[in-house]
């Protein structure tokens, strides 16, 4: 009986068979090939992969490589391959988890779920993003493994920030505050430069009454934008922090409407 295989993508590479990990790799590039395949379902030709992960060298010698790559994988995970003259293939039905799969069917959400249905599901994607795709791993002399490394890396880390932005402007919507501020800091710790972020990040600090952070807030937004970008906070940013400080002169001023992120209306 095949034993469950595990493979986690985000924030490194980790694989396990029921529950212990596999590391006993000849190079970099076995579990790198791996990878790959996990995340190209169905049959890949031989000579593709050898192109992917060592295309700088001849043909032979490329080949070659991919064989005693197989071979290595085969003594761990020869139960959950299909390999053939032409092409290799990791079994998706022996796969128990792979979390960039489970990360994106967590993303689809159906328009006509509760919100509640909905913010459990963005949670448990975003939970399993962990860091980058293939976060600080490493493969020599492969350039076009690394160019698609790189590529997978910019896509995931961009439905990553879309998912965590949605699920805060939900938390600010419902009222969840607390929720709201654990995520979008967390957005900020991706991407420091999201403007709209920092004023989510303000209105629920705000919401809080933590008016003091949410002006703090403020400032490190204008910091961040100034010193990087050379620009100023937008006047959405600006009114939201005016309208902030001003309510905290008394109660005749008004924050905005709960989950509102931006400047008061006109």
């Amino acid at each position: 009986m095949a034993q469950d295989l595990e493979i986690r993508l985000f924030g490194g590479l980790r694989i396990a068979l029921d529950g212990v990990p596999l590391t006993d790799f000849m190079s970099q590039k076995v579990p790198a090939l791996l990878a790959y395949l996990a995340l190209n379902p169905g049959p890949q030709r031989r000579d593709d992969l050898a192109a992917l992960l060592w295309g700088e060298l001849p043909d032979a010698d490329a080949r070659n490589n991919l064989r005693q790559a197989l071979a290595n994988l085969r003594r761990a995970l020869d139960a959950h391959l299909l390999v053939t003259r032409e092409t290799v293939e990791l079994r998706g039905d022996m796969v128990r988890l792979l979390d960039v799969n489970a990360f994106e069917r967590g993303l689809r959400l159906p328009h006509a779920a509760p919100l509640p249905t909905r913010i459990a599901r963005l949670e448990d994607a975003t939970a399993l993003y962990r860091g980058d795709f293939l976060g600080g791993f490493f493969v020599r002399d492969a350039p076009t493994f690394e160019e698609w490394m790189l590529a997978q890396r910019a896509r995931f880390r961009e439905l990553a920030l879309h998912a965590l932005h949605t699920l805060t402007q939900f938390h600010l919507d419902a009222g969840r505050y607390d929720r709201a501020i654990s995520d979008a800091t967390r957005l900020l710790a991706l991407d420091a430069w999201r403007e709209e972020t920092h004023r989510q990040l303000m209105l629920a600090l705000a919401r809080t009454g933590q008016r003091s952070a949410a002006l703090a807030q403020y400032k490190r937004c204008r910091r961040l934008l100034a010193d990087e970008l050379e620009v100023e906070p937008s006047a959405e940013t600006t009114a939201l922090y005016e309208q902030i400080k001003a309510a905290m002169r008394g109660p005749r001023h008004n924050l905005p409407p709960p989950g509102r992120a931006s400047g008061p209306r006109d």
